[in-house]
């Protein structure tokens, strides 16, 4: 072998290599676009009377992490609204499970009968007649 054809034969070796370097860059960067835009995908909504709910019911994942659903007699605590609970209301009193409407917040604060707490995603909460509910932090589901 002459040296034109060593340089011809590094020359190609090196374009190889750099090709599949750029294929695996483009690769990575596919799935990592993919997975950001799914990553808060909602699956298997359901829509009614132009309300999205969620078919599914679970509040945590398999894997033990936050699962965040709306469905159908879900009542929102918007934040910084006061609401309270009466037998005529939209929020009767009774026995509630206070849900994150936040997937990146577990914890937040409500203000419940004129004392704020922190509060869990997925914890209970017993409202009695006329008591004042009011979600500090962030939005909260109760259901």
């Amino acid at each position: 072998m002459d040296t034109t054809e060593i340089i011809y034969l590094v020359s190609f070796s090196v374009c190889i290599a750099a090709l599949i370097a750029v294929v695996i860059t483009l690769i990575v960067k596919k799935k990592k676009w993919v997975n950001k835009n799914t990553k808060n995908a909602v699956e298997k909504v359901v829509v009614k009377d132009g309300v999205r709910y969620t078919a599914d019911q679970n509040v945590v994942k398999d894997n033990g992490s936050m699962n965040i659903t709306h469905n159908e007699g879900d009542i929102l605590l918007t934040a910084n609204r006061k609401r309270v609970a009466s037998k005529t209301g939209a929020i009767k009193p009774g026995k509630y499970v206070v849900l994150s409407a936040n997937s990146n917040e577990g914890k937040f604060n409500l203000k419940v009968g004129g004392f704020v707490r922190e509060f869990k995603h997925n914890s209970p909460i017993v409202l009695a007649e006329g008591d004042e509910i009011t979600a500090i932090s962030h939005n909260v589901i109760l259901r």
